[in-house]
């Protein structure tokens, strides 16, 4: 395994043992992706790396390459297979890259661990983000040249993130202070202020995307 895909493959191995554990009713509920099972959430993730890069390509042209429109639909797609067989695609596929092999690894680190917290959160279940997945993915979404793939730079421009739970900060200016996970789904537009503290936290963007 190369050594940048150490990461994203253990977000992929995780995220194939939550969704293994969940229960026909779980798989069906909904989550914080508005609109999304956890069954479409699991598609949503399977898809990149059944998809080839025609496939993808045509996906985004049908969808007159609305990113979200083309998501929501390939969602819909693979989520529409057994679960047994999403978590097998994903554990045979763990270290493998999308088919837009142009997307750093750290996209799929990022993506797959706020997706299992939208999974995980609405439905109470226990469990945490690897420390080593949150760290990779905090970096990702504020320091990766590639980053506005995933967070509007703009978006924490004037923020200082600091995880109390992890070796971690970033940036300069109004506070934002609390747990790792929960930093990194606030950057991600998901709701979180009220487990964070710090005068920047009400900075912080909440509106929710794929």
């Amino acid at each position: 395994m190369k050594p940048e895909w150490i990461t994203p493959a253990k977000a992929r191995a995780d995220f194939a043992d939550m969704i293994e554990s969940l229960t026909p009713e779980q798989l069906a509920a909904e989550t914080l992706c508005e609109g999304w099972t956890a069954h479409e959430v699991a598609g949503h993730l399977v898809s990149f790396v059944e998809m080839s890069l025609p496939t993808l390509m045509m996906s985004m042209a049908k969808s007159r390459f609305d990113v979200n429109k083309a998501w929501f639909s390939n969602a819909k797609r693979y989520g529409a297979q057994d679960a047994s067989e999403i978590v097998a695609k994903m554990r045979a596929n763990l270290d493998n890259p999308s088919a837009a092999r142009f997307l750093p690894p750290g996209v799929t680190t990022v993506d797959v661990a706020v997706h299992t917290q939208d999974i995980r959160r609405p439905l109470g279940l226990p469990g945490e983000l690897d420390p080593a997945v949150l760290t990779e993915a905090l970096d990702f979404c504020t320091s990766h040249k590639k980053s506005k793939m995933m967070v509007e730079p703009k978006e924490i421009a004037g923020l200082r993130l600091e995880a109390t739970d992890i070796d971690w900060s970033w940036g300069s200016g109004a506070l934002v202070s609390g747990p790792a996970e929960a930093i990194l789904m606030g950057i991600n537009r998901r709701d979180t202020r009220s487990e964070l503290t710090g005068e920047g936290v009400s900075k912080l963007p909440t509106r929710s995307t794929l």
